[in-house]
């Protein structure tokens, strides 16, 4: 006899996360995207959390704008990470300012932290151009991102009048203290950077990014809630 939870060659799998890569590759091309991207009804136990609580021992944060095409991809990803209800997994909605995103990601005693939007790479936000590489996807440790010092006082400045971008949080969290030593950040360089809310899809790449990002966050959960 196998276990209650083995796949065909017998061996044991992991039941909370059985199955799900496949359903994964289903949800990325379904659509439309944006209707249950933005519950602001959908709370968790904490501020800023729209599931789990501050207990829990791993964060997922999309920091994004809703409804506003590619750059609701942070906001779409953490709540499709709501859908499947991992326990021991906190998801926010850090879709405001990047202060209030920092404070809610430093909130919590969380061991482990994904950190999930676009990263616009070349020109400057609302320019009107795409990114340099349009859907590529960039994953790399908060330490690793370095905000050069003449810097850090305009994006401060940026955060302040509410532009809400990973790399805003990231000079945040570089002003008023580190993040978590385990936080990923995982980013998708965006197609459309307009913050009119003139496009309710992903740009094509964008929309192909998404399944990989899915991807790599069940993955990323898969070995952190092992770890925890």
């Amino acid at each position: 006899m196998t276990p209650d939870h083995a796949d065909e060659n017998g061996d044991e799998t992991d039941p909370l996360f059985d199955g799900r890569a496949a359903a994964l590759r289903d949800a990325a091309e379904s659509g439309p995207l944006f209707d249950d991207a933005y519950r602001p009804g959908q709370a968790g136990d904490g501020a800023g959390l729209v599931a789990g609580s501050r207990d829990d021992p791993v964060l997922v944060a999309g920091v994004g704008y809703p409804l506003l095409g590619d750059l609701a991809v942070g906001t779409v990803v953490a709540y499709r990470v709501c859908e499947w209800d991992p326990p021991g997994v906190a998801v926010a909605d850090c879709s405001h300012t990047p202060v209030a995103a920092y404070q809610t990601i430093t909130a919590g005693e969380y061991e482990t932290v994904f950190l999930v939007g676009a990263e616009k790479r070349g020109g400057e936000l609302n320019d009107g151009i795409p990114s340099e590489n349009p859907g590529a996807i960039h994953e790399y440790g908060a330490s690793e991102y370095e905000i050069p010092e003449d810097e850090l006082v305009e994006r401060i400045g940026e955060s302040a009048m509410g532009s809400n971008t990973v790399e805003n949080v990231l000079a945040i969290a570089a002003a008023f203290g580190d993040l978590s030593d385990d936080t990923r950040i995982i980013t998708v360089e965006p197609g459309y950077d307009s913050w009119g809310m003139t496009v309710d899809e992903f740009t094509d790449p964008v929309a192909i990014a998404l399944e990989d990002v899915l991807e790599r966050v069940l993955s990323h959960l898969e070995a952190a809630l092992a770890e925890s």
